[in-house]
């Protein structure tokens, strides 16, 4: 297999601003279903992150715009109260999740998370806001007690804070979003920016200050309670309140421009205790549920814990003390917040270094952090495979780049830096408009690119041509496109291989369809057919989505594929339903176009918001039309987000030229005015792989509507355990098929891995004596024998804990004792001392090393070995044909004696992989490109604070 390795895209990972998760921690409770991470960027994008029970997945994006940026987000959540009289606890209700952003305006945004974009805006009246908060929400006590107030105001305010100090109250209730009242008014002679705010119960907010000052003030009587002052610094500087937070004893806690941890007592206001534990600015401060820990982070880098000194239960007179600090990142950190359930304790921080990462909370001191991906978890990258073009975006911005057939070595008096002057930037389109790019696409012929936003879809024509000089050089114009396909945003788009047809999914999970016609000439532009069909999905059980508190945000597709003859189309969404449709029919382009085309024309000039404004109800086009799977039935729902989809290639020939017109003898009745042969792909060309949020992989007949005879017998119990252990999640897959060489693989990839999985056997565990994992040495794991002593003693570890425990916290793995970069092992039993056993280990074979010490030309040469170890041939020989039934029987040797399963940590940071090449027909080994970007490659700021690394 060749790969190209390209790191020149220049896309440029987004500082992180705000954190916060969608529900409030309860250590008593099982983790919502429904949590969810909001992470706020500087491009204005909001992620949406999915805990998964530890297995952390990025969901969607709802896409910023031109100059916009998110400073802060919260979520609400409102009780749903019924208008009766004598109601009981059961009959009171949570109702749907609202999520709310600022971004140094002066209005407040809501999101609307099923759609993906602005639900409405408010005005504050005032300067703009540098922070807000929302109102805690009714505890279970409190709604018992107070069922009147309750009722009144059910839902939640929002406390912001303006750059002309003053503090404005927004109301939420009835499903809106208005400005109310100010609580504090900004003062005509000092103004003093607000700039941190928080509530410490449901009437009162307190408020930090630019000018050294923290209020307290009421809600109901809008009466400012206490002002406390943090004086001067050694430098006489006044400080700058940047993070506020209360316990839930009412301590008020505040960070400051001196890098200060200030602890204010509850009732009188007075500073008990200030802890000079960060070396800058503290930023952020957040706390677990019981108000017994404290984490803070700031410029510095540092992330900063704290304990109670135990046997000082009197709030006045218990000391704090600092009990751990650590950088977990290589930037400023400007957002911390914390989880805790009865399965989850975590704690999660961002800044500019880009990277989410995820602390261990309660086990503070037992399991590892994790830092998850820095890069979208859907490749924003598309290839062509007959034109050798590969497409990129980013925010608004699409690249068109050229990708060489071969890699050439640079000569002697060529500098090193000329090493990527093969690949090169033919073009770069910037859209129109303010919204950002959500779905792209370039067709398999390279001649159309296709691009999204929250507003609308646009086409381009790309025209390659020659330059006086021999540079390749590429042109683009825009495409007319139908009203229906135009004027309304999307989320998803898609070229059919053939460059036939595009698929595009509306805002509100529509999935339409419209022919593209090729031009006549070659000045010509593509033309497409006006009329837009609309594929309806098959209707699902609505239970989950009432008893959601995201509501049908579960039912957004997520991916979207293709099979490689263009007549089957698949897309799956975050609840894991998989709606498939098959092409019947035979295209014939001069069919009754007159008839057609009028009544499509009369239905596009509508204009409405309604599903089907502008699909009529014919949806045959040149003799041809999408239905849904003949078989009457529907794919068993996978349980978790569709990552990725992808059709195994077909063996069958295609149809022959003879049978384009197969529509010519049928006749138009009553009833069926455009008739359309009812001839369906064969049944391998529906052979579907899906790949789920929970590394479930499946393989799916799509014409019978089944599971394939391999995936019944492959169950993820069978697979790899190096599969089942990565926490990174996949990004997409393709399959590989070579039949003259028996191989049928399925190839996998994050952004830390790439897997290979031959699926033309299966995957059970060979017998033989299990191994077991006892330690590490660098990056390898150390397996022996179940019955080796080691086994026995790692046994007898684990018997030791609890059996109620089956999985981490939420954050990375846990710890073990005694864990060195050496050969020696240290095993703590019982409490006894440390144990160091020698353990033999054969020293690692070349082509595994660390990626550091290699360059790209090494990373290739290894590239080549592994390929040769896994196809059990050299590339010369993939291409070779076998004359005689001796030399396949040959190569079936070979091929049972390759290994089930291989992968692969040395790229590190992918932005995306695309095949630029496979064929079928002369069985050529597979040619793909993959992108990275790692974040020793991303430019960053330069750091207020360098040095001192630990």
């Amino acid at each position: 297999m060749d790969i190209h390795r390209c790191r020149f895209v220049p896309y440029q990972p987004q500082a992180i601003n705000a954190l916060a998760f969608s529900h409030s921690s309860n250590p008593k409770q099982h983790t919502p279903k429904d949590l969810r991470l909001a992470v706020g960027r500087t491009n204005g994008d909001i992620e949406l992150w999915n805990p998964n029970q530890g297995q952390w997945v990025q969901e969607r994006i709802l896409r910023g715009g031109l100059d916009r940026t998110v400073e802060q987000v919260q979520w609400t959540q409102d009780l749903i109260v019924p208008d009766e009289e004598d109601i009981k606890d059961s009959q009171i209700e949570r109702g749907h999740l609202r999520l709310f952003s600022s971004g140094g305006s002066t209005s407040i945004t809501e999101w609307d998370v099923q759609k993906g974009t602005p639900k409405r805006h408010a005005e504050g009246n005032s300067d703009d806001i540098w922070c807000f908060a929302p109102q805690p929400q009714w505890t279970e006590g409190q709604v018992r007690n107070s069922i009147e107030q309750v009722r009144t105001a059910p839902s939640q305010l929002l406390a912001a804070g303006c750059a002309d100090g003053s503090i404005i109250l927004f109301s939420t209730i009835d499903n809106e979003l208005r400005f109310t009242q100010f609580l504090i008014r900004a003062q005509s002679t000092k103004k003093s920016r607000c700039i941190s705010i928080t509530w410490r119960d449901r009437n009162t907010v307190v408020a930090g200050f630019e000018q050294s000052q923290i209020r307290v003030i009421d809600v109901r009587s809008r009466r400012t309670i206490r002002t406390m002052t943090l004086g001067k610094t050694a430098d006489t500087a006044q400080p700058l309140v940047w993070a506020l937070k209360c316990l839930p004893n009412g301590t008020i806690l505040s960070g400051d421009s001196s890098g200060e941890l200030k602890i204010w007592d509850a009732q009188n206001y007075s500073l008990v205790q200030r802890l000079k534990t960060h070396i800058a600015d503290i930023l952020d401060i957040t706390t677990n549920t019981s108000g017994t820990m404290i984490l803070t982070c700031g410029v510095d880098r540092r992330t900063v814990a704290y304990a109670p000194q135990s046997g000082t239960g009197n709030v006045k007179t218990q000391r704090w003390y600092e009990i751990r600090h650590r950088r977990f990142h290589e930037h400023d950190v400007k957002a911390i917040t914390a989880f805790e359930s009865k399965s989850m304790s975590i704690a999660v921080s961002g800044g500019i270094d880009t990277v989410p990462v995820v602390l261990p909370l309660k086990r503070w001191n037992e399991e590892y952090h994790r830092s998850l991906p820095h890069l979208p978890q859907k490749p924003q990258m598309s290839a062509s495979s007959e034109a050798r073009l590969m497409l990129t975006w980013c925010d608004s911005d699409l690249f068109i780049w050229h990708i060489p057939q071969q890699y050439q070595e640079p000569t002697d008096s060529e500098s090193v830096s000329d090493e990527f002057q093969n690949q090169k930037l033919l073009a770069q389109i910037r859209l129109s408009g303010e919204e950002h790019i959500t779905s792209a696409e370039i067709s398999s012929n390279g001649t159309m690119v296709a691009a999204a936003t929250s507003s609308g879809v646009r086409l381009f024509q790309i025209r390659r041509s020659t330059s006086a000089s021999g540079q390749a050089e590429v042109r683009s114009r825009p495409v007319d496109l139908p009203t229906a396909l135009a004027a309304q945003g999307a989320t998803v788009v898609g070229f059919s291989p053939d460059s036939k047809w595009l698929a595009a999914v509306r805002l509100n999970n529509v999935v339409l369809m419209v022919k593209v016609i090729p031009p006549g000439a070659a000045r010509e532009k593509p033309s497409l057919h006006p009329r837009v069909i609309k594929l309806d999905r098959k209707r699902r059980k609505v239970q989950a989505q009432q008893e959601s508190a995201l509501g049908t945000y579960a039912n957004n597709i997520s991916t979207l594929s293709f099979a490689p003859d263009s007549r089957i189309l698949a897309v799956g969404d975050l609840s894991g339903a998989i709606d498939t449709w098959v092409l019947e029919g035979h295209e014939a382009v001069g069919t009754s176009e007159t008839i057609e085309n009028g009544a499509a024309d009369s239905s596009a000039s509508e204009d409405s918001d309604s599903d089907s404004d502008d699909e009529t109800d014919s949806r045959v086009v040149h003799g041809q039309q999408w239905i849904r799977t003949p078989a009457g039935s529907q794919l068993p729902s996978l349980g978790s987000a569709v990552l990725a989809l992808t059709f195994k290639p077909s063996l069958a020939l295609p149809d022959h030229p003879s049978r384009t017109h197969g529509n010519e003898g049928l006749h138009p009745t009553r009833h069926n005015h455009h008739p359309v042969a009812p001839e369906h792909p064969p049944v391998d060309a529906g052979y579907l792989f899906a790949v789920t949020a929970n590394h479930q992989v499946v393989e799916f007949d799509t014409i019978n509507c089944r599971l394939t005879d391999w995936s019944r017998r492959n169950p993820n119990t069978t697979f790899p355990d190096q599969f089942r252990k990565i926490k990174d999640r996949v990004m997409g897959a393709w399959v590989d098929l070579r039949p003259s060489e028996h191989i049928e693989r399925l190839w996998l990839y994050g952004s830390t891995f790439l897997f290979m999985l031959d699926v033309k056997r299966d995957l059970a565990k060979q017998t033989g004596q299990d191994l077991v994992k006892v330690g590490r040495l660098g990056q390898h794991v150390i397996e022996v024998p179940s019955n080796h002593a080691l086994a026995r003693n790692e046994h007898i570890e684990q018997q030791q804990k609890s059996k109620k425990r089956k999985r981490n916290a939420g954050a990375g793995g846990e710890m073990r004792y005694g864990q060195k970069y050496s050969a020696d092992i240290d095993i703590s039993i019982d409490g006894d001392d440390d144990v160091s056993i020698k353990v033999d280990i054969p020293s690692p074979p070349e082509s595994i090393k660390q990626e550091d010490d290699l360059d790209d030309d090494d990373m290739m040469d290894i590239d080549d070995e592994v390929d040769k170890k896994i196809s059990g041939s050299s590339r010369q020989d993939a291409v070779v044909q076998k004359e005689d039934q001796e030399a396949d029987s040959e190569t079936e040797t070979q091929y049972r004696s390759q290994p089930a399963s291989w992968h692969t940590f040395l790229y590190r940071g992918i932005y995306g992989l695309a095949v630029l090449g496979q064929a079928v027909d002369n069985d050529a080994a597979p040619e793909v490109v993959i992108v990275e970007r790692p974040m020793f490659d991303v430019e960053l700021s330069p750091r207020f604070m360098g040095g001192q690394e630990w």
